[in-house]
């Protein structure tokens, strides 16, 4: 008796299962580098299974240096207007069959309206000089100028709740940023809205952490969109504020692994995503957010670490490529859309240490695009797949590569390198996501390691339980 129920324990499942709830998980890479990115570059992106690439406008180096006498600053045609770096990687991106997030940020120092030390172009922006900016930016992309291809996402800033982004962030016991922004973004989506109505707004993209210097981004959140109170959030009485959006986003970088959460309530690392979603669903239900979407989505537009090569102090790639894929399915639980990391390449160094540039490619930097070489968590990112030794069974969840529907085989092995005993054939959603439950003994001791297959085959995921521990993003 005992011998059949271990069989039946055993058994292989041939028959699919039924999909998980139709929930996507969209993915993308942001650009940092303000257009230096080669054809191969996006093509690359597009080849790692990303939908989307999150590209800079930078209005400072679009505009010019000093403000002209005469001059029509909505007019994409203006000659003052340099838009070749712009006009670059938009075509590239949009050949390479990607979707552009475009984030428009960095003032020309003339339309500051303070003077900050350190970085320029992030002092109190004028508002109405960004709002004719940005028209000029949307009718240039709007399909309908000089051949160039529309965009339809639109993001106003970089990080508004840190201070190297975005000031002032404190005037004595006051905050005023998430009112000043609050000012940029309803002005921007007025514009972006008036080319189309269907174009989206991307409103946040919020740095992790506050402080002393900046504004923890659920206070940032509450402030711009007049809501109080934590757990159970609620719009304050006799505040009119509103933010025009369709997406919120968020860049939830963690101290540790992809379950660590924040010291401060206000805080958002990758454990404390929920809380933001929860916050954007209550200020949606009392029409603070003002989006002729019902459901706003939220998305990570930032996300990763480095790696070792060639950061000495980033996570070792196998690691690296673990956390990334129990990154991504945290952030779909939590209930997340779209997940960007960021970059595509490692960064240049040009001599400086490795604590002080980014080292997080999909692809680690040779001395030309050609010579670079792929790692181990681009694996992981295209073909993110987790596997959980429960107390009955393995829980897993995955999305395949390029998000198509399907059925995926998943296979048990006793080492990493012979991963080949199929236990169980799934069925994913419409966009790819695939979780179930597998009734088995197979690595109740913790040990073995499963992978999915379609088409090609996911990286083995080990059943042995990694300790959360402290690591910095960025080594």
């Amino acid at each position: 008796m005992f011998l059949s129920t271990l069989l039946a324990s055993l058994a292989i499942s041939t028959a699919p299962q039924s999909a998980p709830a139709a929930r996507p998980l969209a993915t993308g890479v942001t650009v940092p580098d303000t257009g230096l990115v080669e054809q191969k570059g996006y093509d690359r992106i597009k080849g790692a299974g990303a939908k989307y690439t999150r590209v800079a406008l930078v209005w400072s180096m679009i505009a010019p240096p000093n403000k002209p006498n005469q001059w029509d600053p909505t007019n994409p045609a203006d000659p003052h207007y340099d838009w070749t770096s712009a006009d670059h990687q938009v075509v590239r991106a949009i050949r390479a069959g990607l979707i552009p997030l475009v984030q428009v940020n960095t003032a020309p120092r003339w339309a500051e309206r303070c003077v900050a030390k350190g970085k320029p172009g992030i002092c109190n922006p004028h508002p109405v000089a960004f709002q004719r900016f940005t028209r000029a930016a949307v009718r240039r992309y709007s399909g309908n100028f000089g051949g160039l291809p529309r965009l339809r996402y639109w993001e106003p800033w970089n990080e508004p709740n840190l201070h190297i982004f975005f000031k002032p962030q404190r005037k004595g016991k006051k905050r005023p940023s998430p009112a000043l922004y609050r000012n940029l973004l309803n002005r921007f989506a007025a514009v972006v809205k008036s080319s189309s109505s269907k174009n989206r707004v991307v409103g946040g993209g919020l740095a992790p952490l506050g402080g002393t210097n900046s504004t923890h981004p659920l206070d940032f959140t509450r402030r711009l969109l007049c809501m109080k109170g934590r757990k159970n959030p609620v719009p304050i009485e006799g505040c009119e504020g509103f933010g025009r959006f369709d997406i919120w986003a968020i860049n939830p970088y963690t101290t540790g692994g992809p379950t660590t959460t924040a010291t401060h309530p206000d805080d958002v690392q990758l454990g404390d995503v929920a809380e933001m979603i929860k916050l954007i669903r209550a200020a949606r239900k009392y029409g603070k957010i003002k989006s002729p979407k019902r459901y706003v989505p939220v998305w990570v537009t930032e996300f990763s670490w480095d790696s070792k090569p060639p950061d000495p102090n980033g996570l070792r790639m196998g690691l690296l490529s673990r956390w990334t894929s129990e990154a991504m399915f945290g952030s779909w639980k939590a209930g997340v859309d779209n997940f960007f990391w960021l970059s595509i390449r490692d960064w240049p160094r040009e001599g400086l240490p490795f604590s002080e540039t980014i080292q997080s490619g999909l692809w680690l930097r040779g001395a030309t695009i050609a010579k670079d070489r792929p790692k181990r968590v681009l694996k992981a990112f295209e073909f993110p797949f987790v596997a959980f030794r429960q107390p009955r069974g393995i829980l897993i969840w995955g999305r395949t590569p390029n998000s198509k529907s399907g059925r995926v085989t998943i296979r048990f092995g006793r080492s990493y390198g012979r991963v080949n005993r199929r236990i169980k054939v799934v069925r994913t959603n419409r966009f790819g996501v695939f979780q179930s439950f597998i009734r088995t003994r197979l690595g109740r001791n913790f040990r073995g390691f499963l992978s999915a297959k379609y088409g090609k085959a996911s990286l083995p995921f080990s059943l042995r339980r990694v300790r959360n521990f402290r690591h910095p993003p960025f080594g």
